[in-house]
């Protein structure tokens, strides 16, 4: 007879799982904006928390403190790591909490790195970036409001937001250092709005970008969207003088100074969407 597959488990060999009382699973209450339903845990998470918490206290903390290699099948998932942090900080324990933290910046440093570099930040803003990240990270992981709830449901999301969000605003004082004299802008047309575009344009996302992409659009008004997805993704001009080349102006039927303003607000609804107030 053929022997079924034992799903791999995250309790370290030696350690009990039955000491102490377990602790009750806490449920998401954060709803989404579009459709009104309850967020949710992906289903390896939700296991990962179920068995975690069965364990005796010094095993779980065996488990969420130690930093495993990547490839370790008993390493916890990042949105589990967020969920005990916040569990242990809510039960007043912010000595394990904190050590939970350690794990987690321990982990994003790769990730980070690598989005800096390519964005090529000069190497001390690059590594002020890296610093605010960390403590917006930990700001973030130890509210207790329910708008973080979303740290345990895709952590790598909202992760690159802040990095976005912050990367964002150091190329805004960059540029302003460079052109300290160019204020030409129209008043209403969007400021900045190249670097909160970025990474719409990808043009090659992976899975992670691609739902990013879908979250944002999905925020704005139909001549927003589409004035986005011209000027940033298909990279067309805002107006054009020639009869013959295509614009977005021209494909929407509508001004020059009408597609700033879609883009402006499109622009304030991206910020807030990047920071994590939406």
């Amino acid at each position: 007879m053929k022997e079924t597959a034992t799903p791999k488990t995250l309790t370290p060999e030696g350690v009990s799982t039955g000491n102490g009382q377990a602790w009750p699973l806490r449920p998401l209450t954060r709803t989404r904006r579009d459709t009104g339903a309850l967020y949710h845990r992906e289903e390896d998470v939700e296991r990962q928390v179920r068995e975690l918490s069965q364990l005796s206290e010094r095993s779980r903390r065996a488990v969420l403190c130690e930093a495993y290699a990547p490839n370790d099948p008993r390493r916890p998932r990042e949105e589990t790591l967020v969920y005990f942090l916040r569990e242990y900080h809510r039960r007043s324990d912010d000595t394990t909490a904190w050590q939970i933290a350690e794990v987690l910046i321990g982990r994003i440093a790769g990730h980070v790195q690598r989005k800096l570099a390519r964005w090529r930040l000069p190497a001390d803003q690059a590594e002020d970036c890296m610093h605010d990240l960390t403590t917006a990270l930990c700001e973030a992981v130890f509210d207790g409001e329910q708008a973080a709830e979303f740290w345990e449901v895709r952590f790598w999301v909202c992760l690159d937001r802040r990095l976005w969000s912050l990367v964002e605003k150091r190329q805004a004082t960059l540029d302003a250092e460079i052109r300290p004299g160019d204020e030409a802008q129209d008043e209403d047309g969007p400021a900045g709005g190249d670097g909160i575009f970025a990474r719409l344009a990808d043009t090659a996302p992976g899975p992670e970008a691609m739902a990013e992409r879908r979250e944002a659009l999905a925020l704005l008004t139909e001549n927003e969207r589409l004035a986005v997805y011209l000027r940033f993704i298909e990279g067309l001009p805002e107006e054009s003088e020639d009869p013959d080349r295509e614009s977005v102006a021209k494909i929407l039927g509508v001004t020059g100074r009408s597609v700033r303003n879609y883009l402006r607000r499109a622009e304030n609804k991206l910020v807030n969407w990047a920071e994590g107030k939406v």
